[in-house]
């Protein structure tokens, strides 16, 4: 990975969240407070992931998510309370941001981060062969969050929610994408 853009609402989720990323590659940590501020950034820079750590300084941050989804192709993680996390999980996941609940277990969080850089590798690969990548996002990303969804529902690696995602496509005669909406649905309930 390369730039990461952390949106957060104070210096010490900032450094919990920077913690977490120790055992990731990347370039550097840009910060934001607030809507106005990331939304600038995510203008001009190129990241290859936004970390939201809800709720931001002035609002819940979910504006902000569905902003990068929109304009951006960068993966896009939001990190809730419980109390906030249900009302915005459905909502965001169909933006393809991959929502968490807190407390951020590493392992699993660690997880994640594998299957961000997977992603931002294929999409690099795509973009050296001049493939227009913001028509594809919503599909990559609805995978991502499928994947996202079957790792902390059942606690399995990437490459098993890979399998699992491909197989149901198979099974069901459907694209992977539409496995994959169908698995964020709740249509697989245990492996």
């Amino acid at each position: 990975m390369q730039d990461i853009l952390l949106v957060t609402n104070t210096d010490s989720s900032e450094g919990f969240i920077k913690e977490l990323l120790m055992n990731t590659s990347y370039g550097k940590i840009f910060s934001a407070f607030n809507y106005s501020d990331a939304t600038n950034l995510l203008d001009v820079h190129e990241f290859d992931l936004v970390i939201i750590n809800a709720p931001m300084r002035t609002e819940l941050g979910d504006r902000l998510a569905k902003y990068a989804a929109q304009r951006t192709t960068t993966s896009i993680l939001f990190i809730a309370r419980e109390s906030t996390y249900h009302q915005t999980r459905d909502l965001l996941t169909n933006f393809g941001v991959l929502c968490i609940k807190k407390p951020v277990a590493v392992k699993p969080f660690q997880q994640l981060l594998k299957t961000i850089e997977t992603t931002r590798g294929k999409i690099s690969a795509m973009k050296k062969d001049h493939i227009d990548i913001l028509p594809l996002m919503d599909e990559i990303r609805t995978i991502d969050a499928a994947k996202w969804y079957l790792i902390s529902k059942f606690n399995i690696s990437d490459s098993q929610a890979t399998r699992t995602i491909d197989s149901y496509s198979v099974e069901s005669h459907v694209t992977r994408c539409v496995s994959a909406e169908l698995i964020l649905k709740g249509e697989i309930t245990e492996l």
